[in-house]
């Protein structure tokens, strides 16, 4: 083909390239227009509803708003400002209710805390009388083994001087006699010694008995003391107890006293509660009576929501109408592109010169603004090769963010981020944040 040809094939594919946009631009345009007056078409118009009581209307939003008037208004204000009076205004004998009251509870609060007269001396006294008793028991439940032992050895040792005295007595008499060495085939000794003997064994015996006696009695007194004492700590702490709930009784009399009043304080705030709610109820009766009217403009207002529903899916499907088709337009924008810059490398590999056509194409390229070149707006990049001015080419696809900055399919050039290092003056930052490229030096 000639370069004639091929300037005149150029020359077609611009037109084309600017048929597309300009294609894509007024279908958007008429497509908003009849969105436009589409919707002016459904908007919803406002209306009024009058009746005796008041007026209720819907305005061009859809809000409802209803007003009383005359007696009914008269009426609804006085009702709903003695409902107000009502619940902020003191209550009557309420004060005087929870005064009381409060003075009960404290006075049954002092009550709890006041102590008992002596109550100090009187559980000392309890508990010493407990103890002592338990120790009397405790005496009163030992043998008296060890007791009557200890008696009989006393006995014993008042009784043994006495017997010393009369066998060393014995013994003189029996000297003087010319006896003392006397000894019977009977008994062993004298009939003296013998009866000094008998009395002192009686007197053992008779020692042994007392000591029994003596013990078990000391036994039993005891036993009576314990019980006498441990009655008495019983009955001591008896007393206290009693006096105890007596005072427990007097506080819970000044408490449910006191709480009564607060009860009744209660059931008179409650009282004039339910007044006052009749009161608002009573108010609010005509404001009810006109919403019952007022029902017209609820059912107006679903037929405006209708309406709304209906009009913006209108404009909305118009809208998209004109969307798809400047959609479409870019997307033929980019492919051609890309196949112009797809001849341009393999015209540039076939000729070493760099003129005539690759003058013609980088007017025409010189003629497209800078263009999206950005690594983070691309996928499936591939390296194609170098072209005879050192840079590297690349052939990628657009991915979804690329789309949504009106680059669609594929296309074929530098990539932006290899160019900062040397060749900066190039690169541009568009208003997305996004990397373009003045392509002005880079196919020759």
């Amino acid at each position: 083909m000639s370069l004639f040809g091929d300037v005149a094939g150029l020359a077609a594919i611009n037109t084309a390239y600017n048929k597309l946009g300009s294609i894509g631009t007024s279908a958007q345009t008429k497509a908003n227009a009849i969105g436009q007056d589409v919707f002016n078409k459904g908007a919803f118009r406002p209306f009024t509803v009058r009746s005796a009581l008041g007026s209720s209307s819907v305005n061009q939003d859809g809000g409802l708003g209803s007003y009383l008037q005359g007696q009914a208004k008269t009426a609804s204000e006085n009702l709903f400002g003695r409902a107000i009076a009502d619940v902020t205004g003191p209550t009557t004998g309420a004060d005087l209710a929870s005064d009381l009251g409060f003075n009960l509870v404290e006075r049954a609060r002092s009550e709890f805390d006041q102590p008992i007269a002596q109550y100090g001396q009187m559980t000392s006294a309890a508990d010493q009388a407990l103890t002592q008793g338990m120790d009397f028991m405790g005496q009163a439940g030992m043998p008296v083994g060890a007791r009557e032992q200890q008696v009989f050895e006393r006995i014993r040792a008042a009784q043994r001087p006495e017997e010393e005295r009369r066998r060393l007595e014995l013994e003189e008499r029996l000297a003087t006699q010319g006896r003392l060495g006397v000894a019977t085939n009977l008994y062993g000794g004298t009939p003296e010694q013998l009866a000094l003997e008998r009395a002192q064994a009686e007197a053992q015996n008779t020692a042994m008995l007392q000591a029994m006696q003596q013990a078990q009695a000391e036994q039993a007194q005891a036993g009576a003391l314990g019980q006498q004492f441990t009655g008495l700590g019983s009955t001591l702490a008896g007393q206290l107890q009693n006096l105890e709930a007596a005072r427990q009784g007097i506080g819970m009399g000044y408490a449910q006293g006191g709480l009564g009043l607060l009860q009744g304080r209660e059931a008179l705030q409650a009282a004039e509660l339910q007044q006052s709610l009749a009161a608002l109820k009573g108010a609010l009766m005509p404001e009810a009576a006109q919403l019952n009217l007022f029902q017209q403009g609820l059912n107006a207002a679903k037929l405006r929501e209708s309406a709304q529903q209906f009009r913006t899916g209108m404009f909305g499907e118009a809208q998209m109408t004109g969307v798809d088709a400047l959609l479409a337009s870019g997307l033929g924008q980019a492919n051609l592109i890309g196949n112009v810059g797809s001849g341009i490398l393999a015209a540039g590999a076939q000729s070493n010169s760099g003129g005539g056509l690759f003058d013609t194409l980088t007017d025409l390229v010189k003629s497209i603004p800078n263009p999206f070149s950005d690594i983070r707006l691309k996928k499936n990049v591939e390296f194609i090769g170098q072209n005879d001015n050192g840079f590297n080419i690349y052939r990628w696809d657009w991915n979804d963010k690329a789309n949504e900055l009106g680059e669609y399919g594929s296309s074929v050039g530098v990539i932006a981020q290899e160019l900062l290092a040397d060749h900066s003056s190039k690169v541009h930052v568009d208003s997305s944040g996004y990397y373009t490229v003045d392509y002005t030096g880079i196919w020759r």
